[in-house]
């Protein structure tokens, strides 16, 4: 019998719990959450539930559903980062049960609480269940999707193959066709390599494909309906040109998500200490290993052919990974431990603790972390304490290595929501102070540079005026995101001034709060009458206020 925690029920609620606290600890992060955080405000604020808008310009790039379950959880509980940060938390979860369900069913109970267990301490998972934007909640359908799919072929049940294709659907109103694409990437290939042809046609059931049409389509008719070239920008411009074209940024070398993927796996496999026993592999039913090796194999390959590359894109290839590592971990567990499956969790702990410790010692011309050393400095007691009693209760026999385990992982994954927490000077969260003297009838505007989280922060009700050289704005920028905007609401220009227009609200005295960053701002006249607020990322010029 393989070993196991008591309780299942008490283990994924535990991790749930400790999910969705540590997601209201760290502030809002930029530019993303910002951006997605802010476009739902906006839809729950506008009733404008088909096209979703950034600084009231349409917001094409992605499909909705984001903005859909966030606006309505705004709608709720209010206008609040935890509350926008409730749709990658649930994903999370949700993910996560499935995971266990799945692994629980095919391989063992032992197995899939490992598994879990491992999810929820992966780096990559960690980050982005606590991260706004849509890169989670894909990959959770299409986790889904895969795990629902592979369960009808291998048991035949019907209705475990609409809820797949429920939640392709949902994939696909997340982030476009990889919803699609993905899983049948993986499901296709994989019913040829065990010889089930017959049953292909059988997954494509005429009842699934109306339902996933019922779910998936309505919105994309409606949108080019309004709009008549909404179709090609969504589907050529941003889905196939993203995936070929070498125009967008973030470029990365080929090898830069199996570096990710190694990296967030680090601290597990550490516990693992890297052994492989063979029985773990013939612990696993033979359909499923292919599966999970394929599904491995397959995504990784294919999100590292484009050479734009962002962190969050390689999270459908995390549940085959932790069902190998779980178990692999499994089948160690009753064997002698070594020192570095026993220690080095801790150890790589005791550094990240102390470095974050020593932050004020060593940044002492930084205000805004001398402002939260004592903050830091108890933080950092009460960490280093936790890992004690945990070495000590192990020690003594207390608990189980498993346990133990588990116990290094979610510290080390609350070290890090800390130290975030205390370190992320970009974020705005402690720099909207001066909100109480902006008056009512000023303009405010963004000078060359659009601060995402500001809107969001300040509850603004009205779109920003941003200033640039709009002209000159082709290449992929948070710019051209506001650019593009206007290829469907040119009326919508009225927000994007150039410098001419600005110039022109300055000398007819118009009363303006202008953003900019520290010293990106000229003035060549002095006959202006303002005021400067100077703050950590940007100043505050106010005009004739």
């Amino acid at each position: 019998m393989l070993p196991s925690f008591k309780s299942s029920n008490i283990l994924l609620g535990l991790l749930s719990i400790w999910l969705f606290i540590l997601s209201m600890i760290r502030p809002i992060s930029v530019p993303d959450e910002g951006r997605y955080a802010d476009i739902s405000r906006r839809m729950m604020e506008t009733g404008d539930w088909l096209i979703p808008r950034l600084n009231d310009l349409p917001f094409m790039h992605k499909p909705p559903l984001l903005h859909w379950l966030t606006a309505a959880l705004m709608e709720m509980f209010g206008p609040h980062l935890w509350v926008a940060r409730l749709v990658p938390t649930l994903s999370s979860i949700l993910f996560m049960y499935g995971l266990f369900i799945f692994t629980k069913k095919y391989i063992h109970e032992g197995i899939a609480q490992i598994a879990v267990g491992i999810f929820a301490t992966n780096l990559l998972i960690f980050g982005s269940a606590q991260y706004v934007n849509h890169d989670l909640l894909v990959a959770t359908w299409i986790s889904l999707t895969v795990f629902c799919f592979v369960d009808f072929i291998l048991s035949g049940k019907k209705t475990i193959l609409y809820l797949g294709y429920i939640f392709c659907a949902l994939g696909f109103l997340s982030k476009g066709l990889i919803g699609i694409l993905i899983p049948g990437m993986i499901i296709l290939p994989w019913m040829l390599m065990l010889k089930e042809y017959r049953k292909i046609l059988t997954v494509l059931h005429p009842f699934g494909l109306i339902l996933f049409a019922c779910i998936a389509l309505p919105w994309v008719i409606n949108v080019q309906i309004n709009y008549n070239n909404f179709l090609n920008y969504f589907f050529i411009e941003q889905q196939f040109s993203r995936f070929n074209s070498g125009e967008f940024n973030n470029k990365q070398p080929w090898f830069f998500y199996a570096l990710i993927v190694f990296v967030s796996f680090v601290p597990s496999l550490l516990i693992n200490g890297f052994k492989l026993p063979k029985v773990a592999l013939n612990s696993i039913p033979r359909p499923i290993l292919i599966l999970c090796i394929w599904w491995s194999i397959s995504v990784l390959t294919f999100f590292s052919i484009p050479p734009s590359k962002l962190a969050g894109y390689i999270l459908p290839v995390i549940a085959p990974l932790i069902i190998l590592i779980a178990t692999f971990t499994f089948y160690n567990t009753h064997q002698i431990k070594s020192k570095l499956q026993v220690y080095a969790v801790p150890i790589l702990l005791f550094f990240s603790i102390s470095g974050l410790a020593l932050t004020p010692i060593f940044k002492k011309n930084n205000p805004f972390i001398q402002n939260q050393q004592w903050a830091i400095w108890i933080t950092t007691t009460a960490l280093i304490c936790v890992l004690s009693i945990l070495i000590t209760l192990y020690k003594s026999r207390r608990l189980t290595f498993l346990n133990y385990s588990l116990g290094a992982l979610l510290l080390l994954c609350t070290t890090i929501t800390f130290a975030v927490n205390f370190l992320d000077i970009k974020s705005n969260r402690d720099q909207i102070g001066f909100a109480p003297i902006i008056r009512a009838e000023s303009k405010i505007v963004f000078y060359q540079f659009y601060f995402y989280d500001l809107p969001f922060l300040l509850d603004l009700k009205s779109p920003v005026y941003v200033v640039n050289r709009w002209k000159d704005i082709n290449t992929d920028s948070s710019a051209l995101e506001l650019k593009d905007g206007l290829r469907f609401a040119p009326e919508k220009e009225k927000y994007l001034w150039n410098d001419s227009e600005f110039q022109k609200q300055l000398d007819t005295q118009q009363k303006l709060t202008v953003f900019a960053k520290s010293g990106s701002l000229n003035l060549s006249s002095s006959k202006y009458s303002y005021r400067i607020l100077h703050f950590r990322n940007y100043d505050i010029y106010l005009f004739n206020q």
